[in-house]
């Protein structure tokens, strides 16, 4: 067995022994997929329901609902899922490696699992139900599937199940239909003919196409059932008027607001939003830099799985908060130990990021991109929080791994 293989055998044995050993992790987004999946349940349908969605205060990930809902409906329990994710996250480790090797080369790739799998917060995500870890393998399955197989049409399908799951398909659509478009153009030189203009775009056009498609059968199947034409969450207008205009009493006013369906309502946080917005442009522009702090600053979220008492807990989270770890400090607990070691980690790889940076070449364009546009969308569209940069990580560690391969680590 290659080298690469067993280092990803051991990480999904490891995945699986954590989630024996620490169990599920009741994070409050987990809590409220399990929630609506149950209550889909009873009146026997898919989320979202008919006949609540006006009750909904917001429309969820839909597909990270329906996927625990499909765990309950089979075995009737969630654990059967965490196995699944389990194995998604070794899958997920694989497709690095994959992704990895066709853009920098097998020293680089390399370099690249051994981080990966060697990262504290790698470890324990599948003891819950959150979406990132679904969205991260269907990110890279879709990557392998255009860089690696040439299947650009199913690779557009999958990115349109990841956006099904968490709704940020675009922040890799995109990129990878710019790369693909620029190697064709690369590849044969430009020239400025109607049918280079067609080879040119015909590939990314492709991937666009499956995309599309996916996003149709998302939405018709939903539109029959709901008469809405819903294929993602619909609660980023909720999130950014929330935050944006301090919880004002017309966003609440919106979320118990029976009369509206989720896309009346997401229309209406929309308006207050611009509303808003017209009034308050600096206020906006200047909230940008707290956002990007909330966002980078740590990676403790996933530490959380490794509290063994985790279930009893008010706040879960209070233990492996940076607030806490100050305090603490320099008597941690265990978990406030790993918490520690993850977080020197993660900053050396958040440098070694930035570090290529000013080593631009080619091959880096694409994970770049991924990461720049994410965090755009957060700053403009989105608010901070640290949960938010998870599915960056293997951008990062990418940029990083390449930085130290062609830098510092070249034997």
């Amino acid at each position: 067995m290659p080298k690469k293989d067993r280092i990803i055998l051991f990480f999904t044995l490891l995945q699986l022994i954590l989630l024996y050993v620490f169990g599920y992790t009741p994070y409050p987004d987990s809590e409220g997929y399990r929630f609506l999946a149950h209550e889909s349940l009873e009146v026997e349908s898919i989320y979202p329901v008919a006949e609540l969605i006006n009750l909904y205060p917001f429309l969820w990930n839909i597909g990270a609902v329906d996927l625990v809902e499909l765990s309950l409906w089979l075995t009737g329990s969630i654990t059967p899922l965490l196995v699944v994710y389990a194995l998604m996250k070794g899958a997920t480790a694989w497709l690095f490696h994959a992704v990895s090797h066709r853009l920098f080369g097998e020293r680089v790739a390399m370099i690249a699992l051994i981080v990966y799998v060697c990262y504290p917060a790698n470890y324990g995500e599948a003891t819950s139900a959150l979406s990132e870890l679904p969205f991260v393998f269907f990110v890279f399955l879709a990557l392998y599937a255009a860089l690696v197989r040439h299947w650009l049409f199913t690779a557009g399908i999958i990115l349109a199940v990841a956006n099904w799951i968490r709704p940020m398909g675009l922040v890799v659509l995109i990129p990878l239909m710019g790369w693909v478009c620029f190697s064709v153009v690369r590849s044969e030189r430009l020239k400025t003919s109607l049918k280079a203009l067609y080879s040119y775009l015909r590939q990314p056009l492709t991937i666009l196409g499956g995309y599309l498609l996916m996003i149709f059968v998302f939405g018709s199947i939903n539109m029959a059932r709901t008469g809405l034409f819903l294929y993602q969450a619909k609660s980023g207008w909720m999130a950014l008027a929330d935050y944006s205009t301090d919880h004002s009493p017309a966003s609440l006013q919106i979320r118990d607001d029976f009369s509206l369906n989720v896309a009346q309502k997401d229309s209406a946080w929309q308006s207050l939003f611009f509303d808003w917005l017209k009034d308050h442009p600096m206020e906006y522009i200047q909230d940008m830099p707290t956002k990007l702090a909330n966002t980078y600053a740590s990676d403790n979220v996933n530490m959380c799985a490794f509290i063994f008492d985790k279930a009893e807990k008010v706040y879960m989270y209070d233990e492996v908060s940076m607030g806490s770890l100050i305090s603490a400090f320099p008597r941690f607990s265990r978990v406030q130990w790993l918490t520690v070691v993850n977080l020197l980690i993660y900053y050396i790889l958040l440098l070694g990021a930035i570090a290529s940076l000013f080593y631009f070449r080619r091959k880096s364009v694409l994970p770049v991109s991924i990461v720049a546009l994410g965090t755009l969308l957060l700053l403009f569209v989105g608010h901070g929080e640290a949960r938010f940069h998870i599915p960056f990580m293997p951008f990062i560690i990418m940029m990083a791994a390449m930085y130290t391969g062609q830098k510092i680590w070249k034997g």
